[in-house]
């Protein structure tokens, strides 16, 4: 099958450095193509932490994933897996590779930290094969290894840029600089590379943190953000019991560090949900969850889950409806700013809210989410505004 996809086609170009060879392949995977591929591999692994990528792939293999935050596929010498880098059970199930492929991501840091995560998985003499698109910094690919390795520029096409690199003897790639841990309201966060506002506490989100919990406290909004009370030096199981009942169903969507879910457990919310598409962002938030003594559940997904897709995690919604749907949605794909996903999420939201749900959620001011809010909900609220960001309120009842 001849690849038409940029990063495929110079992938299959350069196949004398894979074929007949055990291969583990990672990072930004931006097709399908990729896996007839993989015919000529002697074993594959490919590994996403993309949910999407790997249900799209396994799907391929005639298999359908769970929606758990490690998840796998095998057909003959191949296996695609959903999961984390530094996750344990990837690391067992994953064999010693010749080769290890690399679609180099926008962010240099998580790049740098999946070739950590991985290297142990390379034969000694092993060959590391670096792509990457130049649009997202592919030219310059080799910075990533070249301090501990021999690496050549072995190809130049379809605006991607291919290096080829082995390891010097007792060298080792260096993790990317650790990122510090987010406090709020008495909760500490751990934080993981290429999780959206990676080692900081983004500004949107703390705005709909601060105007979400002064609203299910009961009280009125202060449109204007410097009147609104700031709870990051707060505790949050200090305050007030919120007005709505504990026992509402609560959905993070896009959770990434876990701030918004667990926060809103950290109130006494006994039943929270948080979904992402990325397994890494599902495993911190596990890990910030038994940090902070919290209990939620996780789901791989992307946007809104179904009914089905919570069964199957063993998570009991009836009728797959929350009453709190909470989240700052993304409006970034790769170096493409898009808001199509999270306009389709408003669009659904109602279905996923119980008749008197409500919808928390944050948005950039110059995005103008009140339009769409407005056709899906009868009810649109502002809660907080600053320059940059709006939180809104939106319900049907």
């Amino acid at each position: 099958m001849k690849a038409d996809d940029p990063l495929v086609e110079v992938f299959e170009r350069n196949r004398d450095y894979w074929e007949h060879k055990k291969v583990l392949i990672a990072g930004h995977i931006t097709s399908m193509q990729l896996l007839p591929q993989l015919i000529g591999t002697t074993q594959a692994y490919v590994l996403s932490e993309n949910y999407e990528t790997a249900q799209g792939l396994s799907a391929m293999m005639g298999v359908k994933l769970g929606h758990h935050d490690f998840e796998y596929a095998q057909k003959k010498h191949v296996t695609v897996i959903f999961g984390a880098a530094d996750d344990s059970r990837v690391h067992e199930l994953i064999d010693e590779v010749e080769v290890l492929v690399l679609f180099l991501s926008k962010t240099k840091s998580l790049s740098q930290n999946l070739l950590y995560c991985l290297q142990d998985k390379l034969a000694a003499n092993g060959k590391i094969l670096l792509i990457g698109s130049n649009a997202i910094g592919g030219k310059s690919g080799d910075g990533l290894i070249k301090y501990a390795a021999d690496v050549y520029k072995i190809d130049t096409a379809r605006k991607c840029t291919v290096f080829l690199g082995s390891l010097n003897e007792g060298q080792k790639l260096k993790s990317a600089p650790a990122l510090k841990d987010v406090l709020f309201g008495g909760l500490t966060l751990k934080q993981a590379q290429g999780i959206f506002s990676q080692g900081e506490l983004d500004q949107g989100t703390k705005l709909l943190l601060n105007a979400m919990h002064h609203d299910l406290s009961g009280l009125p909004p202060c449109a204007d953000a410097k009147d609104l009370p700031d709870l990051s030096d707060s505790k949050l199981t200090k305050l007030d019991a919120p007005v709505v009942p504990l026992s509402h169903a609560i959905l993070d969507v896009g959770c990434g560090s876990g701030i918004i879910g667990l926060s809103l457990a950290a109130r006494g919310f006994k039943q929270v949900v948080c979904s992402d598409i990325s397994a890494t962002a599902l495993n911190c938030t596990v890990a910030n969850a038994q940090l902070n003594g919290l209990t939620i559940d996780t789901l791989a997904t992307n946007m809104l889950p179904t009914q089905a897709e919570l069964e199957a995690n063993n998570i009991n919604i009836p009728s797959g409806k929350f009453n709190i749907i909470a989240t700052n949605p993304p409006f970034h794909q790769v170096v493409n700013r898009t808001t199509s996903q999270t306009l389709d999420m408003i669009a659904k939201a109602k279905n996923s809210l119980t008749c008197d749900g409500v919808l928390y959620l944050v948005g950039n001011a110059c995005l103008h989410y009140e339009e769409p809010l407005s056709e899906a909900f009868t009810k649109v609220q502002v809660l907080a505004k600053t320059t940059k960001f709006v939180v809104y309120k939106a319900s049907n009842k």
